[in-house]
């Protein structure tokens, strides 16, 4: 771990909003220019939904390969690195976020589910939850406090220093 402290659980999940908020803005612009299509179902949809993924993909896989950390990461001051420090390869940081989305993926999708109880009954979209509730349980028993996701991919994540306050005068 090279004596790197590691980011609280409640830090990592208070982060999670923030992230959730720049990638809705991502993919409303990513999705403007085709606004204009009208009842876009079958391959059209299935297509638009496929650069949807690749454009969130692209978005963190960039990010995390560059300089280890989103935005909200920066902001709360935590960062992911491979397991010996470094700042992940773009194949590392492309398997994190497969990993990530196969944890995390489900909860979005059954978050969004409970806002149309018409379509799946609330009860039954809960389950969506359990794969992101396993890599949360997961963490509080790993000896580093890591996310599933993140050992799978050889992954983890570290707090960064606060900045210095004498650099900021």
């Amino acid at each position: 771990m090279h004596g790197r402290r590691i980011p609280g659980i409640w830090r990592r999940i208070a982060a999670l909003p923030y992230e959730g908020l720049l990638l809705l803005a991502l993919l409303l612009i990513a999705g403007f220019p085709f606004a204009g299509l009208r009842d876009a179902s079958g391959v059209a949809h299935t297509v638009f939904q496929i650069y949807l993924l690749l454009v969130t993909a692209l978005y963190f896989v960039w990010q995390w390969q560059k300089r280890g950390q989103t935005l909200p990461m920066k902001t709360w001051r935590f960062q992911v690195v491979d397991r010996y420090g470094h700042i992940p390869s773009w194949k590392r940081a492309g398997l994190r976020f497969l990993f990530a989305m196969i944890f995390f993926g489900p909860a979005c999708i059954g978050l969004v589910l409970l806002f149309f109880p018409e379509r799946l009954n609330p009860v039954i979209s809960m389950w969506f939850f359990l794969p992101m509730m396993a890599t949360l349980l997961y963490s509080r028993f790993d000896r580093e406090r890591q996310f599933l996701h993140d050992r799978l991919a050889g992954t983890q994540l570290v707090d960064m220093p606060a900045p210095d306050k004498s650099s900021l005068s």
